[in-house]
Order: structure tokens, then C-alpha cells, then sequence
């Protein structure tokens, strides 16, 4: 027993002999701590789990409200006023002025017209024409005689004469009087007329207007 314990001792001391000995490269590196962090079963869970992933938002299936528009007031509707129509002309379609100049009455006027030149001869037969119409639209008129520039000289555009400012005496008494008359050269006679009758004349105006009694 003595013996034994003696040769573990002795090999105990032949051991650390040799330890102390060893090269550098043989000896035991020291060893780096490694932190450790203990967690618990819900952390875990949270580090290992799935990502979620977020679904877009789906639009409800249940319908909008419907919201009703208020009526709207629709605006007065708009009175168109008729223009008001003034007097329309008196247009001619039986003309008169061949009788006229073939009444024998009427020889020595027929004659004196040659005496005229062509456009008072030409005013000369629409205002014989005119008169005539006059009385054939109104009977109560008796034309005697035409004006043709009482208040405007007439507008003359190749043989129509436009007597916008005429004027026509009947029983006595003064008218106003708008005529267009279209006269042919070669026959003498009037082509086409359209006249309007006016309001009565004052006194007052006729001699400005050379407008006579007689």
C-alpha cells in the first residue's frame, strides 16, 4: 500500500515535470467566453416565425349608397318677343300705264314725255304709274299728283328709281309716299312697283317741301 501510494506520487511529479517543459505551441490556448442569452418561448417563436404578409384591402362587396341629387331649378324659359312687323308695301301686278298713255285724254302727255330727258322721263312715268296704283288699292284716294324728292331725293340704280321720301296729293290734302319702280327703256312702260302709303301731311310742312295747294 505504501509502495503504491509512493509510485503515484512519483508519477504525479514526472507529469507536472513534463507540462512545465512542453514547447510554447503545445500549450493549452485559453479559451474566448462566448456570451449567452437565454429567451424565452415567445421570443423564440417571434425570431423563427413566418413574415406576414399583408393582403390589400378589397373593396366591400355591398354596394355604394346611391345619393340622390337634389332637382336642379331650371331657369324661366325665355319669352322670344315677335319683331314687331311694320306696314308691308303694296307690290303691283296689273300694271296700268299703257292704258294710261292710250287714253285720248292723255295724247298730249304721251306727247310731251319725248320732251324729257331720259330720267325725269323715267320718274315721270313711275309716278303716273303709282298714282294709278294708289287709287286701284284704296278708292278713296284720288291721286293728282306725285313728289317723287319731298322729303328725299330718290335712288336711282340702273332704271329702278328708289323714292324713299315721296309724296302724293289726294283731295286736296298731302301723303306721304315710298315707292320702287322699275321702268323699261325701250317700251315706256313700268316693269315692276312696290309702294307704301303714309300718314297725312301738315300744312305746315308743304312749302318747305314743295308741296303745293294747286
Amino acid at each position: 500500500m505504501l509502495f503504491t501510494f509512493s509510485l503515484l506520487a512519483h508519477l504525479f511529479a514526472f507529469w507536472l515535470l513534463a507540462m512545465s517543459n512542453l514547447p510554447r505551441g503545445f500549450r493549452a490556448r485559453p479559451v474566448k467566453s462566448i456570451g449567452v442569452e437565454l429567451i424565452g418561448t415567445a421570443q423564440f417563436e417571434k425570431l423563427f416565425a413566418p413574415p406576414v404578409v399583408e393582403e390589400p384591402p378589397t373593396a366591400s362587396l355591398s354596394p355604394a349608397p346611391i345619393v340622390e341629387d337634389k332637382p336642379q331649378e331650371l331657369p324661366p324659359p325665355v319669352v322670344r318677343e315677335e319683331p314687331v312687323k311694320g306696314p308691308q308695301p303694296v307690290i303691283a301686278d296689273n300694271f296700268q300705264l299703257g292704258r294710261l298713255l292710250e287714253a285720248p285724254e292723255n295724247k298730249e302727255l304721251k306727247e310731251s314725255l319725248v320732251l324729257f330727258d331720259p330720267s325725269d322721263q323715267r320718274e315721270q312715268l313711275c309716278n303716273l304709274e303709282v298714282m294709278e296704283q294708289i287709287h286701284l288699292w284704296n278708292e278713296s284716294f284720288n291721286p293728282e299728283r306725285v313728289v317723287a324728292f319731298a322729303y328725299k331725293d330718290p335712288a336711282v340704280f340702273g332704271d329702278t328709281v328708289t323714292a324713299e321720301g315721296a309724296a302724293f296729293r289726294s283731295n286736296g290734302e298731302w301723303y306721304h309716299l315710298t315707292y320702287k319702280c322699275t321702268w323699261n327703256p325701250t317700251t315706256n312702260l313700268v316693269t315692276a312697283l312696290e309702294f307704301l302709303s303714309g300718314d297725312l301731311i301738315p300744312h305746315s310742312e308743304w312749302e318747305d317741301h314743295f308741296l303745293f295747294a294747286q
